[in-house]
């Protein structure tokens, strides 16, 4: 009996033995459970939040949202913690995406999990919505910069540039964005046609519905890649990247030199040669697919790329363009159309057609001008012009009206005392040592019918850059050029070492900017060419507001895809 006893005691402790096993597996396979929801659960509280966030700064861009979110100003969404359930949230940006990573805790269980989102700007908001926008071509073959910073935040830091410097084209055509000499890009670009990067550098993403060719040698954009092999006794790397981004063509592939921080997706060919790579750091599917041949020369590095599993049409979308028969054309979008204001109706209602309006020549011999938004004077002697109420851009204004304007030699023009626009019928010229100075809280919109031509000893100053007043709804930037010129000759020139605050609007005429100057504000042109060091600054609060243009959509967040 006591045999028997002890034997059925051992049984039913080993029973119990098993139970307590069990329910420790099922406990914590219980926390896992747990604090994999809970990981679930930052991630899908962070993107509500960040997409409310976009809802209310519909300007806002994706390190706008990143910072946001990590400046701790969404309360109990970045973290949480709620009996023994946790999560934490790390946003970052990495190639032009917004990556939210959640680590998910429920007591001694831990559950990782990413996310990756895809932020896009919303169309029509703002004629200077982009840095460079060439309807006809772009071409940078200098060595200038374009970046971009925010007025509404800090003056440009050269050291500390933005990188919301985007570039575009958008003819139905096929319109080229030329990178040529050595133009580095902070910010996207997209081409209705071609896009070559030659010797220039992009931090940012590529996107276009004709070639993309990526120019050779190695590039100068430096990154620290972490090392694949975890026994090796240098951990990370440094390189420098070609482009830091994504790259998505409807045409042909070709890298004939450099790194690629993205992924490749083209509907065409696929061509790289020795030494170039394509890192694909957010780790977005394949490095590359492509849907015509495949010719990869580096046995090493690329080849592998002809095998069958990266030859997959991938159906790249098309670039908008001024294509008035496409689904997405909206005349009010200045994404697909690059007169959406209809500058030339906009001048024929200032223009009353009077033929006795003044041709302002300047003499030349240091005379100091004021425009205020009433009169043009010198102070000795009666007002050259006086304003009259008109309709500029949809809105009532005091408008001082000219035949031409020409200032000349060292003389001065200062703007003061509110908004100030001027109208010429002609051109309007500045040579030699001249200055037009627009004092803080001012501001001067020009209106050309003829051609622009600042010259390479003149300068216009604003001495605040941004939009005035700053929180006004109907604020306007500290300088605005409007043209409607349409002939054969350039109509916007700048040249020499200018340092000039402005926001360019001229859908029917060249623009050329050369030299060594700066521009600070956005250009939008039928064609734009910059050569020399020129470099142009964009300025991102100028897309903050609609000046102009209706909204034609609202900027949004798209899920891409899980990372576990």
């Amino acid at each position: 009996v006591l045999i028997l006893s002890s034997l059925a005691s051992i049984l039913v402790l080993n029973s119990l033995k098993d139970n307590v096993n069990q329910e420790r597996l099922s406990g914590n396979f219980q926390k896992k459970i747990n604090s994999r929801l809970a990981s679930e659960r930052g991630v899908f509280d962070s993107m509500a939040a960040a997409r409310t966030f976009l809802s209310n700064n519909q300007s806002a861009t994706l390190e706008d949202i990143v910072a946001h979110l990590n400046a701790g100003q969404l309360t109990d969404t970045i973290s949480l913690t709620n009996g023994g359930i946790k999560y934490t949230v790390t946003p970052t940006a990495v190639a032009g995406e917004l990556v939210l990573s959640s680590i998910g805790n429920r007591f001694e269980g831990e559950s990782a999990l990413k996310v990756r989102l895809k932020v896009t700007p919303g169309g029509g908001g703002s004629p200077f919505a982009d840095a460079v926008v060439g309807c006809e071509g772009v071409n940078l073959s200098g060595s200038g910069r374009v970046d971009s910073y925010n007025s509404n935040n800090a003056p440009y830091d050269i050291n500390n540039p933005g990188k919301e410097g985007d570039v575009s084209t958008i003819d139905k055509n096929g319109a080229n964005v030329i990178l040529g000499g050595n133009s580095p890009i902070l910010g996207d670009v997209s081409s209705t046609g071609q896009i070559d990067t030659k010797t220039s550098d992009v931090d940012g993403n590529l996107h276009a519905n004709g070639d993309i060719i990526i120019g050779s040698g190695t590039g100068s954009g430096q990154v620290t890649m972490p090392n694949p092999d975890p026994n090796a006794k240098k951990k990370d790397k440094i390189i420098n990247l070609r482009v830091s981004g994504n790259i998505r063509t409807r045409g042909n592939y070709i890298q004939n030199g450099g790194h690629i921080g993205g992924h490749v997706r083209a509907n065409g060919d696929g061509y790289m040669t020795w030494s170039n790579f394509i890192h694909n750091r957010a780790n977005d599917g394949l490095d590359i697919l492509y849907g015509g041949t495949g010719t990869f020369k580096d046995t090493a590095n690329n080849k592998h790329y002809e095998n069958t599993q990266y030859k997959v049409f991938p159906d790249v979308e098309k670039v908008k363009t001024d294509d008035a028969t496409a689904p997405n054309y909206k005349p009010n979008d200045p994404a697909t159309n690059c007169d959406h204001l209809g500058i030339s109706d906009i001048m024929d209602t200032i223009d009353n057609g009077n033929s006795n309006l003044l041709a302002f020549n300047s003499p030349g011999s240091g005379v100091t001008y004021t425009m205020d938004p009433y009169e043009l004077y010198d102070g000795n002697n009666p007002p050259y012009a006086s304003s009259v109420n008109e309709t500029v851009l949809g809105k009532q204004a005091s408008v001082i009206n000219l035949q031409s304007f020409n200032l000349t030699g060292s003389d001065t023009l200062n703007i003061t005392g509110g908004d100030v626009t001027l109208f010429v019928e002609g051109d309007f010229k500045m040579a030699g040592a001249t200055k037009i100075n627009i004092a803080a809280g001012s501001t001067l919109t020009l209106m050309i019918k003829g051609t622009i031509d600042l010259g390479a000893g003149a300068d216009i100053i604003a001495k605040q850059h941004g939009l005035a007043p700053a929180n006004d709804p109907d604020s306007k930037p500290a300088m605005s050029i409007y043209s409607s010129y349409a002939g054969p000759d350039i109509g916007v020139k700048l040249s020499g070492d200018f340092e000039t605050y402005a926001a360019i609007y001229a859908p029917k005429s060249d623009v050329n900017i050369a030299g060594s100057g700066t521009l600070y504000g956005s250009v939008r042109g039928k064609t734009v060419t910059v050569t020399g060091g020129a470099g142009i600054h964009y300025d991102a609060a100028l897309g903050d507001r609609n000046r102009g243009g209706s909204s034609s959509s609202g900027s949004k967040i798209s899920f891409l895809g899980w990372q576990y």
